[in-house]
């Protein structure tokens, strides 16, 4: 493998070894963190994360929803990024609405 192959995965083994400690010890989600750990691959798929993250911020949206959705859809095999916008979007769906 080249230098920018290598240097490629250590970045990305490190990434996982703090998204997966940050998880498990209950803090905050990061959007550089779901989009390393959901493997987005463009702009679209940022804005959603980045979109959820400010629900969350703004009480919208429940942090413990998106970060059980969140989790769960990390471990799936392939296409984490679809389990989640639409394991979310179906927890969200299935949920009362917010009184106004």
């Amino acid at each position: 493998m080249d230098r920018k192959k290598i240097f490629f995965v250590v970045v990305l083994a490190a990434l996982a070894v703090c998204w997966g400690r940050a998880t498990q010890a209950g803090e905050h989600l990061t959007a550089e963190m779901m989009k390393a750990a959901l493997k987005t691959t463009d702009a679209e798929e940022d804005g959603f994360i980045e979109a959820v993250l400010k629900a969350v911020d703004s009480g919208i949206l429940s942090e413990e929803l998106v970060q059980s959705t969140f989790l769960w859809a990390r471990r799936k095999p392939k296409n984490k990024f679809q389990y989640f916008k639409y394991g979310l979007l179906q927890r969200i769906k299935d949920q009362e609405p917010i009184p106004k």
